[in-house]
């Protein structure tokens, strides 16, 4: 065991605590690092009941976990990756489900809290453009030591343009903490970030590891659609298409066999009912020439069947008005004859 990191023979305490929290790193796949630092003890103990069944928040001491670290990294060296990632006050998580999953809900699980003085800006704090509220006083003074624009109106004070007051990676003031305390204004987050997680050989940090789940399934669903529908435009068979491109195959087969009149058992009836249909109408054209052309059954059955038109409307009326003119020719004619 590695005891690069003390000074002296470590207390058997000590010991024990190493030996148990090696035995507890052993038991996962995924080794991650996150900090505790300005989060209550009451957050952490509600986060650890809420991760009961994914993962395990184990805090240490720093000596101890990157000791734990070393001991480990003998048998799989890229463990030593997360050493850089202990600084400050860091707990273990630790979980052998999806290192992404575990990471997004504690992300979604944070807070907004008030700034202290010294605490770390994670991001540039912004303070927009608004009526305070406040009398005019004192506060003025605090309000513009910190970078705001200000002026009295209404007998109240504004802040009459937006400012970035505290920039990433910057400490916050006492002077800051109070105006940002005044104004309502919660820059922080009370919960715990995954810094980093090991996993198979490899360091996920923590912009990678926060992903947008809802947008991610959008976008699948989205090319779910537009590969099924691009498969069945070229006809390419997969377990999702291949019924809906028989089906739409038949419907191709069943109307080119009608167009075609080419008979099978799915397209004799249609076909035949067609052809009696065409047969019926040549009949009735006949019979307006030479009634006694047609056989007797035939002329019953085309005085008995509805009439049928294979013109519009008004080509039938133009029709019928034109064969009665031609009767009124016809009996003129033959009163001169």
């Amino acid at each position: 065991m590695s005891k690069s990191s003390y000074t002296h023979e470590p207390s058997p305490v000590k010991k024990k605590q190493l030996a148990e929290l090696i035995h507890l790193l052993q038991q996962y796949k995924n080794i991650g690092i996150t900090r505790v630092e300005n989060i209550s003890s009451k957050t952490i103990q509600r986060l650890r009941h809420d991760l009961r069944n994914e993962a395990v928040l184990k805090v240490a001491k720093n000596t101890l976990m990157r000791l734990a670290i070393e001991e480990l990294a003998q048998k799989d060296k890229g463990l030593k990756k997360l050493l850089k990632y202990i600084q400050g006050s860091c707990a273990f998580i630790l979980t052998n489900d999806n290192p992404f999953r575990v990471a997004n809900y504690l992300e979604k699980k944070k807070i907004p809290t008030a700034a202290k003085e010294g605490q770390i800006a994670p991001n540039d704090i912004m303070i927009t453009a608004r009526d305070t509220g406040f009398a005019p006083g004192p506060v003025i003074g605090e309000l513009q030591s910190v970078g705001l624009k200000t002026r009295i109106e209404g007998g109240t004070i504004k802040i009459i343009e937006d400012a970035v007051v505290c920039k990433t990676g910057e400490k916050v003031s006492r002077t800051l903490a109070n105006v940002l305390n005044r104004l309502g204004v919660e820059p922080f987050a009370a919960g715990l970030s995954v810094d980093a997680i090991y996993e198979n050989g490899a360091i996920i940090e923590h912009d990678k590891l926060i992903v947008d789940f809802d947008e991610i399934l959008n976008n699948l669903t989205k090319a779910s659609r537009d590969a099924y529908a691009l498969s069945l435009e070229i006809a390419f068979p997969t377990k999702e298409t291949i019924s809906e491109l028989i089906a739409k195959t038949r419907r191709h087969a069943l109307t080119l066999a009608l167009e075609s009149n080419f008979i099978t058992p799915e397209t004799a009836g249609n076909i035949l009912a067609k052809t009696q249909l065409e047969a019926l109408i040549l009949a009735k054209q006949i019979a307006t020439k030479d009634p006694t052309f047609l056989p007797q059954e035939l002329s019953a059955s085309i005085q008995s069947s509805p009439q049928q038109s294979s013109g519009s409307p008004s080509t039938s009326k133009k029709g019928e008005e034109k064969e009665e003119e031609e009767e009124e020719d016809s009996g003129m004619g033959s009163l001169f004859s």
